[in-house]
């Protein structure tokens, strides 16, 4: 799809990809663009072009709010780009029923309510992005909560895309670990190690940016993951060492820091 001229609605705009992306989109002529984080401080507003909103879109008066705010600013909304979404780097060790559903509202009940509100807008083609992650199908230790919803997303895109419209692009970004402070968001702690391998944001953006474009329907910024995938799939040994390796040095550094 054409990005120039377009009107974009893009969550999770005020940090890490998101913020990277929105700098890149911003760059497109006659581009409008709502730029939604609950904390909107950091978001830099150009006339005619970038749209601050601050919503908690973890809920459903949150996502009601986002569409309605949309609704009078641009009308129909071409490209909906649901980018937000957190991680826990945790030991589960006692139950917590709001602990699950606030990372399940926010990664997986949000972009699929989002794309039912998006559908009904009408006004077709359209494009929807919705980041995943490579951990929705490689198992990362002491993120088992956020595999669990990234995994939950992939699926439901996997198979939405039977039912979906002639007219509407859907695509999944798969980005492996990325250069930014989520993982110390997803601890609450500086220098906290990042899965390997990982990448930069800009990498990531500019993939996403590109595909949309080129009207992909899946993005895998990473050329590493895109090679070695296969082969864990063929050998599922290598993927085993693979996790058993994360598990061991990232108990180390949560046993650190809780002792």
């Amino acid at each position: 799809m054409q990005i120039e001229g377009k009107n974009i609605i893009l969550t999770g705009a005020s940090s890490g990809i998101g913020k990277e992306l929105l700098c890149l989109l911003s760059s497109y002529e006659n581009v409008k663009i709502i730029a939604v984080a609950r904390h909107i401080e950091k978001i830099p507003v150009i006339e005619d072009k970038i749209i601050p909103f601050s919503a908690d879109i973890g809920n459903k008066e949150g996502v009601d709010s986002l569409f309605n705010f949309s609704q009078k600013v641009f009308g129909n909304t071409d490209i909906f780009i649901a980018n937000a979404g957190f991680a826990y780097l945790e030991k589960l060790n006692k139950p917590d029923w709001q602990h699950i559903e606030t990372i399940f509202s926010v990664n997986v009940f949000s972009p699929v309510y989002s794309l039912e509100k998006f559908m009904m807008e009408g006004d077709f083609p359209k494009t929807f992005v919705s980041t995943i992650s490579c951990v929705a199908m490689i198992s990362l230790p002491a993120y088992s909560l956020y595999c669990s919803t990234k995994a939950a997303l992939h699926h439901f895109m996997e198979t939405y895309r039977y039912e979906q419209s002639k007219n509407l692009n859907l695509i999944s970004v798969y980005p492996i670990a990325t250069k930014t402070d989520f993982f110390d968001k997803a601890t609450g702690q500086e220098q906290t190690p990042l899965p390997y391998p990982a990448q930069g944001v800009n990498s990531v953006a500019k993939a996403i940016v590109k595909g949309i474009e080129k009207n992909k329907k899946k993005i895998f910024p990473s050329l590493f993951f895109r090679f070695i995938y296969p082969i864990g799939r063929a050998f599922p040994l290598f993927l085993n060492i693979y996790s058993a390796r994360e598990r061991k040095k990232v108990s180390k550094w949560l046993d650190k820091i809780q002792d």
